[in-house]
């Protein structure tokens, strides 16, 4: 059997690998996890970087065209963002909505109808909530914010 100079190369290689991982294993998983520590840090220290510079520009660009102060630029600021990234995030629970239901309507046999059930259910409560009284509405609305709140403070 005559090896090429790259196979030889790579045996080479690849023995050497062995040979590190057999003698100094603790080092090689040292060595790998700071690696990847390095990497992941510095992407989202880029990330953060890049958030940031965004911002301030925008800061600047609504404080300019609207003379606000610093309080009503920040809010502005705060619910654009919000506004940019919702959409996307919306668009992406959609997607994977229905990647579920194809997943979910692709097993056989407990699950075979779940998303005409799911569809049921929808119209069922779409039809409750139209025919309830405004009253009734306001109430729902209020312990189910009450209670989210409430519920904030146990997650903090």
């Amino acid at each position: 059997m005559i090896l090429t100079t790259y196979q030889k190369i790579i045996y080479g290689l690849v023995f050497l690998g062995i040979v590190v991982m057999v003698t100094i294993p603790d080092l090689v998983i040292e060595l790998s996890t700071e690696l990847f520590h390095l990497i992941f840090e510095l992407i989202f220290e880029v990330a953060d970087v890049t958030f940031e510079s965004v911002e301030t520009m925008l800061d600047n660009v609504i404080e300019h065209l609207f003379h606000t102060g610093l309080h009503d630029t920040q809010i502005i600021v705060y619910y654009v963002i919000v506004s940019v990234l919702a959409y996307p995030l919306y668009r992406l629970v959609r997607v994977l909505l229905r990647y579920l239901f194809r997943i979910l309507t692709a097993i056989p046999i407990k699950y075979a109808d779940y998303k005409n059930q799911w569809l049921l259910l929808r119209q069922d409560i779409s039809y409750y909530w139209q025919k309830l009284p405004f009253i009734s509405k306001l109430k729902w609305v209020l312990i189910t914010t009450s209670v989210l709140y409430l519920a904030s403070f146990l997650v903090m």
